[in-house]
């Protein structure tokens, strides 16, 4: 099957669960309780944190991962699904022996998060195949998993597809010598490699394989360091009323995907659309808004360039 052939564009893998989300003036402490501004429940975990946005920009979209239970969580998540007729849900399964990993997110009015995890650990992960990812142009995969994580990475090299990976930071794993893109955040890096320069480290997933590292910073400038080694910098989108900024990875490297399969683009280009894209997600009431739509990514985008 030819990649114009593909019955999805996007094989989005990883992490499939509920986020709780709850908005606070301040975090609670032992001495002092936390009254809750505002309350929902939203799809979350990275796949389909990606797929959604996609879906949303006209990309046809299959998603796999975690298994999920048949409960209140599970069948939250796929009456949710059906909202996006772009988004393929063949490959979700579900189990009454399992629980539905979710999260509970704590926002403060800084845009800051703090999270909870429930089960994540605990629930068993399904498979990608080669037959289910012939069907798609890239593989969309995280780094939060075991092993299942780099099987899928390699059956998409194998079968020479484009994998763009989320916070393959290690160079001892294969996730990252698998990945033509590699996007990783500063505070992760930092938390698992305290003070590593960071262009140094993407050159060495850049030995091990890696094709193009980008590391983001919140709002300070993206490192893109080309697959030659080469690096330069994007700057983010500035706001000044930032409500909620978790996700913003995820919209971040939703970004780069449509980026990607836009091969006209520069690479200086795809990384200003991701930029755009995270930011204007950051600055939106989620509970009532939907990812920002491609015409206010250009507009913003154009606004900058003018």
């Amino acid at each position: 099957m030819a990649d114009d052939d593909a019955l999805f564009d996007v094989m989005c893998y990883g992490t499939i669960s509920v986020e709780n989300v709850t908005r606070l003036p301040y975090l609670p402490t032992p001495r002092r309780d936390a009254p809750a501004l505002h309350e929902y429940d939203e799809l979350g975990g990275e796949a389909l944190k990606v797929a959604i946005p996609l879906a949303l920009w006209g990309l046809r979209v299959a998603v796999a991962g975690n298994y999920i239970g048949t409960d209140r969580k599970g069948e939250f998540i796929m009456k949710e699904l059906d909202r996006y007729p772009l988004i393929d849900t063949r490959y979700i399964q579900q189990f009454p022996s399992v629980v539905t990993p979710f999260s509970r997110i704590l926002v403060t009015p800084d845009g800051e998060r703090s999270r909870i995890a429930y089960w994540y650990d605990q629930t068993p992960k399904g498979e990608l195949t080669a037959e289910m990812m012939r069907q798609a142009r890239i593989l969309s995969v995280d780094a939060y998993g075991r092993d299942e994580r780099d099987r899928a990475a390699a059956i998409a090299r194998d079968l020479n597809r484009t994998v763009i990976s989320a916070d393959a930071i290690w160079p001892q794993y294969p996730l990252a010598s698998l990945s033509d893109v590699v996007i990783i955040s500063n505070a992760w890096l930092q938390a698992n490699f305290p003070g590593v320069y960071e262009y140094d480290h993407a050159l060495e997933l850049q030995q091990r394989g890696a094709g193009v590292v980008i590391v983001t910073d919140g709002m300070r400038p993206v490192l893109v360091v080309r697959a030659d080694g080469s690096p330069f910098g994007v700057e983010p989108y500035q706001f000044d009323h930032v409500i909620d900024t978790s996700g913003a990875g995820d919209l971040f490297k939703a970004g780069i995907i449509y980026a990607w399969l836009q091969p006209d683009w520069p690479l200086e280009y795809k990384v200003s659309f991701a930029c755009a894209a995270a930011g204007l997600y950051c600055v939106r009431d989620r509970s009532v808004q939907p990812p920002p739509s491609l015409d206010e990514i250009f507009a913003l985008m154009r606004a900058r360039s003018g």
